[in-house]
């Protein structure tokens, strides 16, 4: 390090370590604590209606405190879909780690994924769902949708080789089956007297039995998958 970096590391003033209380007894802000308000925000208000000064307000904090956390506001909802989604991330990595038949882990990964969506807030749910993920400075939210995506794809592709499966177009097959562990951000009403648990394994039912050559190994498969401890443990948003 040259003398007059030396000298502006020990001349800069002291950061305070992250969650500390400040002088006024107030928590100083974790990215954690901006993501949970931002999340809740933006499911109401829409990227486009929440501001960075709005999300500090909730946070009786400074918009610059906001800023020293996160460079943009685009960089902000890149983290939060990935903050987000760092539970089923986890989860797919631990049921892959068990080494069993791709029927049975594809079935529990449908099964745990819809009950986690069926379980969220509709409106947080609906942060997956903002128009603006799709514009290309969100290309970090996209990557990690894709990574999910590629779970079920790979769990259909080997289901196919093994001849437990059948599908012409895996990549397609992947899509829909993720897409239907998210009907229960859309279906609205028509599902509000079914419970998670309930729409859970209607939706893993639907997905397995599309794509299993025998049909009949279907009431097998769930009863295995029943079996299996994981669950997928969502972030709670205060």
């Amino acid at each position: 390090m040259s003398d007059t970096a030396t000298s502006a590391a020990t001349s800069a003033p002291k950061r305070r370590p992250v969650g500390r209380p400040r002088g006024d007894g107030k928590p100083h802000l974790t990215r954690d604590m901006v993501l949970s308000a931002a999340a809740r925000l933006m499911a109401i208000h829409g990227y486009g209606g929440t501001s960075i000064r709005m999300i500090a307000k909730d946070l009786k904090a400074s918009p610059a405190s906001l800023f020293h956390l996160f460079e943009s506001k685009a960089e902000l909802l890149n983290e939060l879909i990935a903050f987000a989604a760092a539970p089923s991330l986890a989860f797919y990595a631990q049921v892959n780690e068990l080494d069993l038949p791709p029927d049975v882990t594809l079935y529990k990964s449908v099964f745990e994924e819809t009950r986690m969506v069926a379980s969220f807030d509709r409106e947080q749910a609906g942060l997956f769902y903002l128009p603006e993920l799709r514009q290309p400075e969100f290309a970090t939210a996209q990557q990690v949708r894709a990574d999910m995506v590629t779970h079920f794809h790979w769990l259909i592709i080997e289901g196919c080789t093994s001849g437990l499966m059948a599908t012409a177009h895996p990549a397609l097959a992947a899509e829909q089956v993720f897409q239907l562990t998210e009907t229960s951000i859309m279906a609205g009403e028509n599902v509000a007297d079914l419970t998670p648990d309930e729409q859970a394994l209607a939706a893993a039912d639907l997905a397995l039995h599309g794509l299993l050559v025998d049909p009949a190994r279907l009431e097998n498969i769930r009863q295995q998958a029943a079996q299996i401890v994981l669950t997928i443990d969502r972030i709670a948003v205060e």
